[in-house]
């Protein structure tokens, strides 16, 4: 019985991998990256973008890497106690890893798309991205 939940527990999760879902994620990420560093998208090269590269991702190109930015966004935040946990899953910035190397992958493709768009939504029509290096020239984060 159990196994049998669990197996319907996985098969729901992984029918839950969809572009609309993708979107619906990396929008709640790119909507608090808004907040946090307002005018990040113009820094974001949607055409090297890779969530699935800690240095290639939304967090990486701004901010060196994945696990800095993390840090950089007030995603995670180790200097006090959290008042509330705030999930990279659910932020779009990092695939769900606990259902196998291919739903991973999917899981990559269709977020890397999702920001793409989201970066590309943000931006003024034919704006470049401005590529500074993001350890010499990140903004201040208010």
């Amino acid at each position: 019985m159990l196994r049998r939940l669990r197996l319907r527990r996985r098969a729901r999760r992984l029918a839950a991998l969809t572009p609309d879902a993708a979107r619906s994620r990396a929008a709640r990420g790119a909507d608090l990256l808004d907040d946090r560093d307002p005018g990040w998208a113009a820094r974001v090269d949607p055409g090297t973008l890779s969530l699935a590269d800690g240095q290639a991702c939304v967090l990486g190109q701004l901010w060196g890497d994945y696990r800095h930015g993390l840090g950089r966004a007030r995603v995670i935040d180790l200097s006090s106690a959290p008042t509330r946990f705030v999930s990279p899953v659910d932020l779009g910035f990092q695939a769900v890893g606990d259902l196998g190397d291919a739903a991973e992958a999917l899981d990559y493709a269709l977020l890397t798309r999702a920001w793409r768009d989201e970066v590309e939504r943000r931006r003024p029509v034919g704006d470049a991205p401005i590529l500074a290096s993001p350890r010499n020239a990140a903004p201040p984060l208010r």
